[in-house]
């Protein structure tokens, strides 16, 4: 963040003058970066803002894991529908678990009233920077298309709208199996179906490039809205622009509810006819002319990168079999390694102090060369982290002072009773420290055993859920057919009853018609059994996934709950080791500089 010095407003790090009175701006420390969040998330850096929340690169300070940590501004943090559409994310992903949509593993509000969620860190790049290449070789917005609808498939199954799908929020992975594995992330204004609205009926949320048309007319919204969304990212993806010309964003916002959107093939005249066909059903204007769902698409999807040709056709991507019947994949390959900038902020990070300082400067150099390790140990002082690498610097720094008054006391004799004492003190009360951390990382490793099978059985059931939901959708789409061809036989045999009673058909032509009639009928009778016995089913495996994920979710609080005492705890004793090796320290500093060195 920048600030003009002459008026005071901030701007993105991207200005370099205020636009208000042409000041050069300044640069503004993040008074968040280097402090812990909730005693385990170091802020290392900031990597992207938003217009409700930041998001940082962090250490787990117990684990040593890079994560992302994303915290809500504090001013709309003390607004509770604000809070509480925040906390919905983490809800909302963690109910969805799938693959391609970025992980949450932890939630919260620390004392201080910062609120915050933690992700998985996915060193990758966003869609939207990709697409400045656009646009792309047709099986690769297929491929990166099949993805996001899979991962829509999940969460509109769980209930779950994504409500803002955009390129910005879809990042793709580098891995060293296939190109452009995708992970959706923000589901900030996600919109949980069964859960009670936190917005007022004439709030509009999305971006004007890729909103549906019922999100601007105030109508119902289902999962086939992020279709319409995902279909504004395919098209830009195969053409390069938007469905629609447009001058200012608010004129998206009518185009989308009022205009045809400009077909593909007018954009660019390679777009085969196939891959149009699918772009525009998902750009219908009214839902019920789109997918009836995202298996659905997935299913057109798949036919239409047969009816385009193979990969090679494409100089093709090598990519597996469609992702949609790939249940068995399991979880995502571990991600490529952070780019090399992340690296060096990390290393960095690791060297400076924390925002706060601790009140005490390093020990002083000796004059004479006989101590170097006290030297190398006490060129930096300890940060207040309670990992194992902060409390590795509280032992060193008691260490260096045992061997500094070890040295003086071989030259001096006895050491003050007083400064026996507090070392004395400190040996134990770092050997507690040390205690209570292996305790701490024993309580953190059973919460990664639960987080563990928490995703196994999500992973399990979702793949359950997917399957079934394919059949569901399919079954659908069969009864959907038969009832038009009721519709059509119920015209044609009124059509005949009218023949009939003018004598131009005979009886037999109108039977015909019946008996072909009541065939339909029966047929669209164990149609809709069928798809009541498959809703059941995943309603079943839905209340299931729901009662295991709230048994979980108490398992975890409680494990949580633990290490937060015993994190408190822990910050007690290195406070209590502090105030004994800050006097020891000062000792060694006075006789030092009365020139009483080793």
């Amino acid at each position: 963040m920048k600030v003009c010095p002459q008026c005071g407003r901030s701007y993105g790090a991207s200005k370099e003058t205020c636009p208000a009175d042409g000041h050069v701006l300044e640069g503004v420390r993040d008074p968040l970066i280097g402090k812990t969040v909730a005693g385990r998330y170091r802020l290392i850096s900031r990597l992207g803002s938003g217009g409700m929340s930041n998001v940082y690169l962090a250490r787990h300070v117990l684990i040593d894991r890079l994560v992302a940590v994303k915290t809500l501004r504090r001013d709309l943090s003390r607004d509770p529908i604000q809070r509480d559409r925040f906390i919905r994310e983490a809800r909302a992903v963690n109910r969805i678990n799938h693959e391609n949509i970025v992980e949450i593993t932890d939630f919260g509000e620390t004392d201080e009233g910062l609120v915050y969620l933690v992700m998985e860190y996915v060193p990758g790049e966003p869609l939207l920077e990709a697409m400045a290449h656009t646009p792309f070789v047709p099986q690769r917005a297929l491929h990166i298309a099949e993805q996001i609808g899979a991962a829509l498939g999940r969460a509109h199954q769980m209930g779950v709208v994504h409500r803002d799908l955009k390129p910005e929020n879809v990042l793709l992975v580098p891995t060293r199996d296939q190109d452009d594995e995708v992970k959706i992330l923000d589901f900030g204004i996600a919109k949980i179906m069964d859960a009670p609205s936190l917005t007022g009926s004439q709030q509009i949320f999305g971006t004007p490039g890729y909103i549906a048309p019922e999100y601007i007319q105030s109508t119902a919204i289902d999962g086939r809205a992020d279709l319409y969304s995902l279909g504004v990212i395919l098209y830009e993806m195969v053409t390069g622009a938007l469905p629609f010309d447009y001058e200012y964003p608010g004129d998206l916002l009518v185009k989308h509810v009022t205009e045809r959107p400009v077909p593909p093939t007018e954009r660019l005249g390679s777009v085969e006819p196939a891959m149009e066909r699918l772009i525009l059903q998902c750009l219908a204007k009214d839902p019920s002319d789109r997918f009836r769902d995202a298996y659905h698409f997935l299913e057109e999807l798949q036919a239409t990168r047969e009816r385009l040709g193979g990969n090679e056709s494409w100089g093709g991507l090598n990519e597996s079999q469609s992702t949609e019947y790939d249940l068995d994949a399991g979880r995502m390959t571990v991600p490529a390694p952070p780019p090399a900038e992340v690296e060096e902020e990390i290393a960095a990070a690791a060297s400076e102090p924390e925002t706060e300082p601790d009140g005490f400067d390093a020990i002083p150099m000796a004059p004479a060369p006989t101590l170097p390790e006290v030297e190398r140990a006490v060129s930096g002082e300890p940060r207040r982290e309670l990992g194992p690498l902060g409390i590795h610097r509280w032992r060193r720094r008691f260490e260096a002072l045992v061997g500094a008054t070890e040295s003086m006391r071989a030259s001096a004799g006895e050491l003050p009773r007083g400064i026996s004492d507090r070392l004395e003190l400190a040996r134990l009360t770092l050997a507690n420290l040390e205690d209570g951390l292996q305790g701490v990382q024993g309580a953190h490793a059973a919460i990664e055993d639960l987080e563990e099978e928490a995703r196994d059985y999500r992973t399990t059931l979702g793949r359950a859920i997917d399957l079934l939901a394919q059949k569901l959708s399919k079954t659908r789409g069969a009864f959907e057919e038969m009832v038009r061809a009721r519709e059509t036989l119920r015209t044609r045999h009124d059509a005949m009853r009218r023949k009939l009673k003018e004598g131009t058909v005979g009886e037999g032509e109108s039977d015909a018609v019946l008996w072909e009639l009541a065939t339909v009928e029966e047929t669209l009778q164990k149609q809709a059994s069928e798809c009541d016995a498959v809703e059941s089913q995943l309603q079943d495996l839905s209340a299931e996934l729901e009662r295991r994920n709230e048994a979980m979710e108490g398992r975890v609080a409680a494990e949580v709950a633990a290490v937060a005492e015993s994190m408190q705890r822990l910050e007690a004793l290195s406070e209590a080791v502090r105030q004994p090796l800050e006097e020891v320290e000062g000792w060694v500093r006075e006789v030092w500089a009365g020139g009483a060195a080793p």
